[in-house]
């Protein structure tokens, strides 16, 4: 017990642990205490940080930076986690079905497949964005359109993996059923790969997520105010006057990419 209560708690829960909980605090503390900004007060445009009306100042309308930062975090959040939930679940969906009924859907899927991995996804998700407009879910969907064929074309090759694998074919030659097969065998080995999936494309889809918000998409599930994005599109020529407003975002992004794409060893 001495030796732990040596060193630092950072180091006791580990430094990339301690430093998810340390900004999850952070953009709690921001949420809970500060409006939404959306409101705008040209009075107080352009405050500098440690100003008594905001900390971290405002940017030209006079929003609260640090409102803006957390508010901007926590809207990403709440879009990109469940974005490549859903990307990983139809992908996975879809293997087995093309997996395990092959005469009807491989021809179907892998060609579609190999379309989608040919072009550009950030062309995809703009053709959705422009197709349906007033979806409220469209960010979404074509996060989903970008990412579905990589995760697909990756579980899809595990399971024919599996399928060769002695293991397996030692236990349907002593009669092991298909779903015996399935649970002992088949979800174990898939929920390595999967976990590996959604944990390596949460940073790509933080990036798409800004990069929609720049290109002036609301990304904004909730009248969260402006995307991390979009701040930085919006305070881009006046960084002379209000540094903050473009560095918060910028910092925001990577931070997300830090505490969302990253494992503790």
């Amino acid at each position: 017990m001495s030796r732990i209560l040596q060193y630092p708690f950072s180091t006791f829960l580990g430094f990339q642990n301690f430093f998810r909980f340390v900004v999850i605090i952070f953009m709690l503390i921001g949420v809970l205490f500060l409006e939404p900004p959306t409101k705008v007060e040209l009075e107080k445009n352009n405050l500098p940080i440690f100003s008594e009306e905001a900390i971290l100042g405002t940017d030209r309308l006079g929003r609260d930076n640090f409102s803006l930062f957390t508010y901007g975090m926590v809207s990403t959040m709440i879009l990109v986690v469940p974005a490549r939930a859903l990307t990983i679940l139809v992908s996975l969906l879809l293997s087995l079905l093309v997996v395990f009924l092959p005469k009807w859907t491989e021809i179907l899927w892998s060609g579609i497949s190999s379309v989608f991995l040919s072009v550009p996804s950030l062309l995809v998700a703009l053709i959705c964005i422009g197709m349906f407009p007033d979806f409220r879910f469209v960010v979404i969907l074509s996060i989903l359109l970008s990412d579905w064929a990589l995760a697909f074309e990756t579980i899809s090759a595990k399971i024919r993996e599996l399928q060769k694998s002695g293991y397996l074919v030692s236990s349907k030659t002593m009669g092991a059923t298909n779903l015996l097969i399935f649970r002992l065998h088949y979800i174990s080995a898939l929920s390595t790969i999967l976990k590996f999936l959604f944990v390596s494309g949460l940073p790509s889809v933080v990036m798409t997520v800004a990069l929609f918000s720049y290109l002036g998409v609301d990304v904004s599930m909730f009248s969260f105010g402006p995307g991390l994005g979009e701040q930085i599109a919006f305070s881009k020529d006046y960084f002379d006057k209000t540094p903050a407003s473009i560095l918060l975002p910028i910092f925001g992004i990577l931070i997300l990419i830090y505490i969302l794409g990253t494992k503790e060893k």
